[in-house]
């Protein structure tokens, strides 16, 4: 009986231990596409490690923290900080991984200087004080194309160029 109680015991402990403890949300990639005209939109998407898929939902706007580390002149660390780079909008998520994309780069006005400007692989990020964002994407319409022809193409000499 007594060794029951034990096992229960570590079960529970090692249990709660890897919620506790567990890895924090981090980006661990980031790509972006390459469009083929000036009116398509250009999309970057944070690829964000996810260990338990409650921790973040569809339309959820969490912050992205960078720790900055600060070091002497002889290149001793003396301490650390973590300031706020951005806002990130949850555009998918899976059971390990989840897809977000830039809601707003805050301004470097009230936060800590950083050395990359924008959001990176290795930011972490930080649901506290998230929110869901509940406006619709702006949907952008397509521009006409002209297309040159035999009628336009002749009317370009070379003093137009």
């Amino acid at each position: 009986m007594e060794k029951l109680k034990k096992f229960i015991v570590t079960v529970t402990l090692v249990h709660f231990s890897q919620d506790l403890f567990s890895a924090p949300l981090e980006i661990v990639d980031v790509k972006r596409n390459i469009p083929l005209a000036e009116t398509e939109p250009v999309y970057k998407d944070f690829y964000i490690k996810v260990s338990n898929s409650s921790d973040l939902k569809k339309n959820q706007v969490v912050k992205a923290s960078r720790k900055i580390i600060v070091k002497d002149a002889s290149m001793k660390a003396v301490g650390d900080f973590m300031t706020t780079v951005g806002l990130l909008k949850i555009v998918q998520v899976s059971d390990t991984i989840a897809v977000a994309r830039e809601f707003k780069l805050l301004p470097r006005d009230n936060e800590a200087m950083v050395d990359q400007i924008g959001i990176m692989v290795g930011d972490e990020i930080d649901t506290t004080d998230s929110f869901t964002d509940k406006t619709q994407p702006v949907k952008t319409s397509a521009a006409k194309i002209e297309v040159p022809t035999e009628k336009t193409a002749a009317a370009v000499t070379t003093e137009d160029i």
